[in-house]
């Protein structure tokens, strides 16, 4: 049983990366974004580094952060980096709507939000990894709901529960899985009542899809997979930094040795890796995995054990 996909700064592949270093070197951009952005390594730099060699990179805690920088800065470009799954996208698409509504012209989204469901097929589809159950993951299903998740039990027949954070639901999860495996059943089970429901958050999903609609998307280790991103909808063009600003990532690289890729798709653990607790750890992160306080290397180093993808 595996819980999936990881987390999204681990999936947000280097080209993607490699398009926020770009923007960083253009004078009057101010780059805005989390803070656990800053230590991911690109193909050849990082936003930290950027920053140290004299980028304007600014931590902030909400969208709306970043909003209000952009009103207090006028003569500067702020572009926010909206890298998340379907938990973030709502937020980014209610802060381009307020930009529209207050007038703010220096404000722009860098688009690079990932959607669970389609990668999930193509996880399956690609038959690398042998699945009894999935946990799917309740921060997206509260925004989404539990019935996207159908098809993988109707189409697959795989047992689908969708879990909480706390040990407790993760361990009803488990045990909805188990009983699901045993009575040779496969469906959909929400373990997260308190936070999901089947239907999902209807006005969160109404902003996403008002202000942006599904495209291919680029996953680390996994590669294109229809659909499964978010951009703008022509309508909300002038506040998508790719269409605003011209600027170029060169080629996207990996680092040697690295094998996120294949950890996120559950085919190898960290420790098949040659680099991992050697030259890559938290302290000096060679991939995204040993970066995120979500990854699974950097679990896995902490605390012994962790859960590969």
């Amino acid at each position: 049983m595996v819980s999936g996909p990881g987390c999204p700064i681990c999936v947000t592949a280097n080209a993607d990366l490699d398009k926020a270093i770009a923007l960083s070197q253009i004078p009057g951009v101010i780059i805005t974004t989390f803070g656990d952005m800053l230590k991911v390594p690109g193909s050849r730099s990082s936003l930290q580094k950027a920053k140290a060699e004299g980028a304007e990179v600014q931590t902030v805690y909400s969208t709306m952060d970043a909003l209000e920088i952009a009103e207090d800065n006028p003569d500067s470009s702020v572009v926010f980096l909206g890298i998340g799954f379907e938990t973030t996208a709502p937020t980014i698409a209610a802060s381009i709507l307020q930009a529209e509504e207050k007038g703010i012209k220096n404000y722009y989204v860098l688009s690079l939000h990932k959607l669970c469901p389609p990668v999930i097929r193509a996880l399956i589809d690609s038959g690398e990894v042998e699945l009894q159950g999935l946990v799917c993951p309740g921060h997206v299903s509260a925004i989404i709901g539990s019935h996207p998740w159908e098809f993988i039990a109707a189409d697959y027949g795989i047992p689908c529960v969708v879990s909480g954070f706390e040990p407790l639901d993760i361990l009803q999860c488990v045990d909805m899985l188990v009983e699901q495996v045993e009575k040779g059943q496969s469906r959909v089970e929400i373990a997260y009542r308190r936070g999901v429901r089947p239907e999902g958050n209807r006005q969160a999903l109404e902003l996403m899809e008002r202000v942006f609609e599904p495209c291919p998307a680029r996953w680390r280790g996994i590669g294109v997979v229809a659909d499964s991103g978010l951009k703008l909808r022509d309508k909300y063009q002038s506040f998508d930094a790719e269409a605003n600003f011209e600027f170029e990532p060169g080629a996207a690289v990996e680092p040697a040795g690295c094998i996120c890729g294949d950890i996120l798709r559950g085919v190898k653990t960290p420790d098949d890796c040659r680099l991992f607790g050697k030259a890559c750890t938290p302290e000096n992160p060679v991939g995204p995995c040993m970066v995120s306080a979500e990854g699974s290397c950097s679990a896995h180093y902490l605390y012994g054990g962790g859960i590969g993808g």
